[in-house]
């Protein structure tokens, strides 16, 4: 197990609005040339009970990848091409912001995967992957969305760095509900806990 903290996090939540279907969207891959992430920032949270079709180069891959759902990323075993191109095509969902927590701590359960390539100079690389968290604040604020939320599924986000570069770990989670009060206008002094639900991912931008 690691740990991490942090001073501030965010609470997203799906709102009603139906799913929006998108058609062989573009992405855009990483250095290791395994993960592409959609281009379209408008669409990085995709829903998670639609299924999302790859294609390579036109053809269409049944295998040898994965999906983040949190965050519009297709991730896969090996390295492509560099020359490759990756066309998305799914159901995205819209999330809008209605709580935050000040100075979290989280527990992660990790794996360090290797991600050696050509550009690596020799010199293995590794990328964390966590496969489970929890997490606790010791203040938090929300509206009423946020508290009617409370015990169910919503999108967690640990920020790392403020800056432009936005740096943090993102993944779903539920709040806990217990000792938790109601109160809207003002931030609450009281900690918060936080159970994630599948992988923790890290992202920026």
């Amino acid at each position: 197990m690691g740990e991490i903290a942090g001073k501030v996090g965010g609470v997203f939540v799906q709102t009603d609005d139906a799913p929006v279907t998108f058609t062989d969207e573009s992405t855009t891959a990483d250095l290791s040339l395994r993960r592409f992430t959609i281009s379209d920032v408008t669409k990085r949270y995709w829903d998670k009970n639609s299924p999302v079709t790859v294609k390579v180069n036109g053809e269409v891959q049944t295998t040898g990848f994965e999906v983040e759902y949190c965050g519009g990323v297709v991730v896969f075993e090996e390295a492509t091409d560099g020359e490759d191109i990756v066309l998305v095509s799914g159901k995205s969902v819209t999330v809008e912001q209605h709580g935050g927590f000040f100075t979290w701590s989280a527990e992660l359960g990790m794996e360090t995967p290797e991600t050696t390539t050509f550009m690596s100079n020799g010199w293995k690389e590794f990328i964390t992957s966590i496969k489970e968290f929890s997490a606790s604040a010791e203040s938090y604020w929300g509206d009423d969305e946020f508290f009617s939320r409370l015990g169910q599924e919503v999108i967690i986000a640990l920020y790392v760095d403020t800056s432009s570069s936005k740096a943090r770990y993102e993944g779903y989670g539920i709040i806990k509900s217990d000792g938790v009060e109601a109160a809207t206008d003002d931030v609450v002094n009281e900690s918060i806990e936080i159970q994630g639900v599948g992988v923790l991912y890290y992202r920026e931008g």
